[in-house]
């Protein structure tokens, strides 16, 4: 059975959480800031989901082997070339 850790022991969790003195002005520059790169982050995956939406609606090439001589010309073109 897996121990379990609370949310107080994730070090994630610490990391993130607001500074115990933090005071109003800081919570709302703090705030603003959260938004801000919450918002920067949307748009990064919507451009994202865009540009594989795109790729995925784009047609694959067709690829051709061709196989035989490099060289061969059929003789209907030598005769063009008679004609002119």
């Amino acid at each position: 059975m897996a121990q379990g850790r609370s949310n107080d022991e994730d070090p994630l969790t610490l990391a993130m959480a607001p500074p115990a003195d933090e005071t109003l002005e800081q919570r709302l520059v703090r705030e603003a800031a959260e938004a801000e790169a919450k918002r920067i982050s949307d748009e990064i995956d919507e451009q994202i989901r865009k540009e594989r939406e795109q790729l995925r609606r784009q047609r694959k090439p067709v690829k051709l082997l061709l196989l035989g001589e490099s060289s061969f010309v059929p003789l209907e073109m030598h005769e063009v070339e008679i004609w002119l």
